[in-house]
């Protein structure tokens, strides 16, 4: 029975000929997520340590959402017998600190953290709609900037006249993003417009996701977990700058730095 159980593993490991490490890569962000949100550790570079340890595993096996205590039992198992053969994890304590990892992602995987984090969301515009202290006028620009559009999104506009990187001026082509996200502001600072990018797709993309982030002098920060090609490919250059920066954003940046950078 065991060895029917291998063979299905194995069978996992070669499906198709998709690189395993992109199954990873399509969870990481709201793994990522999920680990902050439960505050799992007291240090931030452990998150970021976590997805470092399963980048590396995934290379060689599948991880996605179909994984299981058996399969996480077939990994480990695997890694000890191949430990020698290997120049990275190649103690007891640095698999055993991968187990934690995977136990981790498999708890990800079983929870219900996307509709947790939607009705969040969903509370959060509840709490303004009922709060007798605003005008409606300001909660419709509150509940709008959520998704980039009404007040929040004309107060970038006239601020950065164009995107906030490349200077594209196109208004069509930009998005209105937070950085200190929506869920985590304050009323006042989801309308600050020192809370506020406008992006071009693909930055504004890769920002939401935690791939790219920008540094107390508005340099663009590349995270690690995002392959070089794939940065190429979206045309990110690393001289890319903020094209202009003001005390007011100091804060919001280091948020997004700490909090939402993988």
């Amino acid at each position: 029975m065991f060895d029917e159980i291998l063979k299905t593993f194995e069978c996992n490991e070669c499906e198709d000929d998709m690189n395993t490490e992109q199954f990873f890569i399509d969870e990481q962000t709201d793994f990522f997520n999920y680990l902050v949100e439960q505050k799992a550790f007291e240090k931030k570079q452990t998150y970021r340590d976590y997805i470092t340890r399963l980048r590396y595993v995934s290379k060689f096996y599948k991880l996605d959402k179909s994984i299981t205590k058996d399969y996480i039992a077939y990994i480990i198992n695997d890694l000890k017998k191949t430990m020698k053969d290997r120049k990275a994890y190649n103690s007891l304590r640095s698999i055993s600190d991968i187990a934690s990892g995977l136990k981790k992602f498999l708890e990800y995987v079983n929870s219900d953290f996307n509709n947790r984090l939607e009705n969040s969301i969903l509370t959060e515009e509840q709490k303004v709609k009922e709060d007798n202290n605003i005008n409606q006028t300001e909660k419709d620009a509150i509940i709008k900037a959520r998704v980039g559009q009404g007040l929040f999104r004309q107060k970038l506009m006239n601020y950065w006249k164009g995107c906030s990187v490349t200077e594209c001026k196109t208004q069509s082509l930009l998005m209105a993003s937070h950085i200190k996200p929506w869920r985590d502001s304050t009323n006042e600072q989801r309308l600050d417009v020192y809370n506020g990018l406008l992006l071009i797709p693909n930055l504004d993309k890769l920002f939401d996701k935690g791939y790219i982030s920008f540094d107390k002098n508005g340099s663009l920060i590349c995270s690690s977990f995002i392959p070089q090609k794939e940065l190429e490919i979206l045309g990110i250059s690393p001289n890319m700058h903020l094209m202009c920066m003001e005390k007011q954003h100091l804060m919001y940046l280091k948020y997004h730095r700490e909090f939402c950078l993988l």
